[in-house]
């Protein structure tokens, strides 16, 4: 794989939880959230974005302002579709959101369009386009959740009149910030975090486990992740019969290091063999963020923004492509 940098987008310290993908051959970025004064542990307050930017191509130098979200959020889920990106759920300060848009650049502007809702309030989900259908799963319903969500949904983009439909419950556990990937008929469902009741209130489990939903059948356990893997990227690079999981939390530091003294995200890159059910660890990547998208665009996979440490974003951008 060859790591190639690309421009930073204009709003610096750059944001977690963007939606990112694709209007035809430009790559978008919108929405997320971050911390523009101070980090939260020295009294800073988040900031919701609604901004939305654009990449024409590899050889652009910089981003282009292109619009705005609906609202100010972030932390939902940015699939590429034939009529844009998808925006599915999200959150801000105050709820999360069953909204789905797609956002779609049309002569030099950007169109915002409704397209069917959620039948519930997600944020912090994972999804991936499986052939023509676009597939979400985990994620929390409300702030103050206790627990995360074991459902996932389909829709049909063949048939948009009837919605989203609920898919059999998968036999992990519930999870939010997970990772997943799509393929022309199978969704791959790896690791996340679980909430479970604790001492302290609600704590966070870290989980191994990969499962794989192939259209028309039952959930399946895969192999599971040789370390615990949480909010890397996604949907998960493609490539032949291979899914790339780029860094991500392993859960290492997570309530053991002050979020001052936080090392920074891991940027070891496992990659998931479909036919051999196995994974293999490929050394490290360029991106070490956690909370943003991962899009198809211009023979490679891109990825930009994020959260390089807690509390802390970045504004760069990678364009991952094999060599």
């Amino acid at each position: 794989m060859r790591w190639n940098r690309l421009p930073e987008t204009p709003n610096a310290p750059g944001v977690g939880g963007a939606y990112v993908g694709t209007s035809g051959d430009t790559l978008l970025c919108g929405g997320g959230a971050n911390y523009p004064g101070k980090a939260a542990y020295e009294g800073g307050a988040k900031a919701w974005h609604d901004a939305v930017y654009s990449l024409a191509s590899t050889r652009s130098k910089k981003w282009a302002v292109v619009g705005k979200l609906p609202r100010p959020c972030g932390y939902g889920v940015g699939v590429s579709i034939r009529q844009g990106l998808l925006m599915i759920g999200g959150a801000d300060s105050h709820r999360h959101y069953a909204d789905c848009y797609t956002l779609a650049i049309e002569d030099g502007e950007l169109k915002v369009r409704p397209f069917p809702f959620l039948p519930r309030p997600l944020a912090y989900a994972t999804g991936a386009l499986v052939g023509s259908k676009v597939i979400v799963a985990g994620g929390t319903e409300r702030p103050d959740a206790t627990a995360a969500s074991s459902s996932a949904f389909a829709i049909d983009l063949a048939n948009l009149n009837a919605g989203w439909k609920e898919l059999p419950l998968c036999a992990g556990s519930g999870r939010m910030l997970a990772q997943s990937a799509g393929t022309k008929d199978t969704f791959y469902l790896f690791g996340g975090v679980a909430l479970n009741p604790g001492a302290k209130g609600v704590e966070r489990e870290f989980l191994s486990d990969c499962h794989a939903f192939t259209l028309g059948k039952e959930w399946r356990r895969l192999a599971a992740l040789p370390r615990p893997v949480a909010g890397a990227p996604s949907p998960c690079p493609v490539f032949d019969d291979r899914i790339l999981l780029l860094g991500g939390d392993d859960g290492r530091q997570s309530g053991k290091v002050d979020a001052s003294k936080h090392a920074g995200y891991p940027k070891s890159v496992l990659y998931y063999d479909k036919a051999a059910d196995v994974w293999t660890d490929a050394g490290e990547g360029s991106a070490g963020v956690l909370s943003t998208g991962c899009a198809k665009w211009s023979g490679g996979y891109a990825v930009t923004n994020g959260e390089s440490r807690p509390f802390e974003r970045t504004a760069e951008g990678w364009l991952l492509r094999p060599e």
